[in-house]
């Protein structure tokens, strides 16, 4: 768990310890659960994050899409897109087709020794995240885990489009002061 010093609401004026170690250690849960399945993928078949991303959304979109339409879902420029589908493609693990309406398009699609590679690969994520919730939270409190995301889901949306609030500074404790 992700603490903060004792002094934290003195030196961060407008801040909550308890709300920032919240904060963190809910950033920290989801990357820990994302590295599991990272790590899996690139020790079990040499498949960077990425990687695995555009794989999955390819052959879940259940036909092929443009690179552009890829490159979106995974929120990376194009130019990331067209070096990851490069490697892909030289693994076996995808192709490139000619757009039947756009000859100036392509259309991407999976290879069977892809989908084969998906077919073990996210049933094994799948289980593991249900032992990890199940070993760790009872249903109820997993019904509960849910609400209380939902409601904090529920708050970053209200905030987005929200001004920074910037009139609370920070004292810098005099270990720090330079």
């Amino acid at each position: 768990m992700i603490r903060v010093g004792k002094e934290f609401e003195q030196e961060y004026p407008g801040g909550s310890a308890r709300a920032t170690e919240c904060y963190a250690n809910l950033v920290r849960t989801g990357d820990l659960l994302i590295g599991l399945h990272n790590n899996q993928a690139a020790n079990e078949y040499k498949l960077s994050a990425t990687a695995k991303q555009a794989l999955a959304v390819i052959e879940g979109a259940g036909r092929p899409l443009e690179p552009t339409v890829v490159a979106e879902r995974l929120i990376i420029t194009t130019g990331s897109m067209t070096s990851l589908l490069d490697t892909l493609e030289k693994r076996g693990l995808i192709r490139r087709q000619a757009h039947p309406e756009d000859r100036r398009k392509i259309l991407v699609d999976v290879t069977p020794e892809a989908v084969e590679i998906l077919n073990v690969l996210l049933p094994s994520f799948h289980q593991r995240e249900k032992s990890i919730i199940s070993d760790a939270l009872s249903p109820a409190e997993q019904r509960q885990l849910l609400g209380l995301l939902a409601k904090v889901q529920e708050q970053i949306s209200e905030q987005a489009d929200r001004p920074s609030d910037h009139r609370a500074r920070r004292v810098v404790p005099s270990r720090l002061r330079r």
